[in-house]
């Protein structure tokens, strides 16, 4: 019904909204502050839903509260989506830009974030920020590094951002040095991996800071499921601003190949940007499932077997598992040219495809030795400090915040 309204409204009528719905944010946010910051709130914010890396530092805070480290501690999520966020875990949701959101932001003591703030929101000199981002070793370029793509208004956003900013988390010297130069960060920076990929090095044979490599790749499937169960294909590309965002493939030939190459039968999930997944109808099509609307990539990647994408920093996190990763782009030129690139699209270490007839010769003829040592040279230019206890020690500074150890606040 809301978008009917939306699409029905004139443009104009749009944007005067916008804008007065702007200021009365704006004027609310100002208003709480009027009250004293709580020294014992944490608020994480997530916009697209109750998923990446604040997800799982949250999950870390709420184990421990239930455990009975730190009772008093109060908890809250900020999210468009807060009916994602399960009732039985002790944190309170709340919709981003509510009343509540907007008081919560104005009192905690510790945010908690994955993306950009809002430009109205100010930090006061007793509150401690934490930017997690939603990404590590990046190919696309972003913030800084590529202004000219993302214009002014952006740009000052950001940077006013980055300038709250208590501590970045890094899972990398790559992106440690990204953070510096493209984000303008000045501020602490520990070098501890995502929260989110903490479960990936579980899964894999990352050995995390002291060696910078994934160890050993499978030579085959790692999947211990019986044979009669379907094994998963996730298909998630990243968003591509001027153009359609996916590659087309047929699902029949695509399942085909993997089970060609692989064993099992298959099953194919894609999962769109928040950006663009609204404007497209996978559900109906034949033999692929629009996964698109779950909270969180990350719990879909867990339980995949093979990844396809086309320039997101998944391939990088997930091949941290030893997994398959198959890369799909038919626009290399002209993404390079739109976005440009960190790294050379053709040296990354895994099999690329520019056409479906492409990218299925690439799965009949994988072989994981063919780029077990590419990657884990890649992995070690890069620096890799993924330690698989990123949730963690993002925790722990959280509560040594909140208790006061923790004197490195700035205004």
């Amino acid at each position: 019904m809301r978008e009917k309204i939306k699409k029905l409204t004139p443009g104009f009528l749009i944007e005067i909204y916008k804008k007065a719905r702007y200021l009365g944010i704006t004027a609310l946010f100002f208003a709480c502050r009027i009250f004293p910051v709580d020294k014992k709130l944490v608020v994480f914010c997530s916009v697209w839903g109750y998923g990446d890396n604040a997800r799982y530092v949250a999950k870390e805070l709420c184990a421990r509260k239930r455990a009975g480290k730190d009772r008093e501690l109060k908890l809250v999520f900020i999210t468009n989506h807060p009916e994602q966020v399960p009732k039985a875990l002790p944190i309170r949701a709340l919709k981003t830009n509510s009343p509540a959101a907007l008081l919560a932001l104005s009192r905690a003591k510790v945010w908690v974030e994955n993306n950009r703030k809002e430009a109205y929101i100010r930090k006061r000199r007793e509150q401690y920020y934490i930017q997690l981002w939603h990404g590590g070793i990046a190919l696309k370029k972003i913030e800084g590094d590529c202004q000219q793509a993302l214009g002014e208004e952006y740009i000052r956003r950001a940077k006013q951002d980055s300038r709250n900013t208590n501590l970045f988390v890094s899972n990398s010297t790559f992106c440690t040095q990204m953070y510096r130069r493209a984000f303008w960060a000045k501020c602490e920076i520990m070098e501890c991996g995502s929260p989110r990929n903490d479960r990936f090095v579980a899964m894999g044979k990352c050995v995390g800071a002291g060696n910078h490599a994934v160890a050993q790749h499978r030579k085959e499937m790692p999947s211990a499921a019986p044979e009669q169960t379907p094994k998963t294909a996730v298909y998630a590309p990243t968003y591509r601003g001027s153009r359609k965002n996916y590659c087309d493939f047929d699902a029949d030939k695509l399942r085909a190949a993997l089970s060609e190459r692989f064993g099992g039968e298959w099953e194919i999930l894609v999962r769109l940007h928040p950006l663009v997944a609204e404007g497209h109808e996978l559900a109906g099509r034949k033999g692929i499932r629009d996964i698109s609307a779950a909270p969180d990539l990350y719990e879909v990647l867990y339980g995949a077997d093979v990844l396809l994408t086309d320039y997101s920093n998944t391939m990088f996190e997930f091949s941290i598992t030893g997994r398959p990763v198959f890369l799909y782009a038919d626009d290399q030129k002209e993404y390079k040219k739109e976005r440009g690139l960190y790294f050379d699209f053709e040296g990354l270490p895994f099999p690329k495809a520019a056409s479906e007839e492409e990218l299925f010769a690439r799965i009949r003829e994988y072989r994981a030795e063919n780029y077990e040592k590419p990657l884990q040279e890649f992995f070690r230019r890069a620096g890799l400090k993924e330690s698989g206890t990123a949730a963690n020690a993002v925790a722990d500074r959280i509560e040594q915040v909140v208790s006061g150890a923790d004197r490195k606040t700035s205004s």
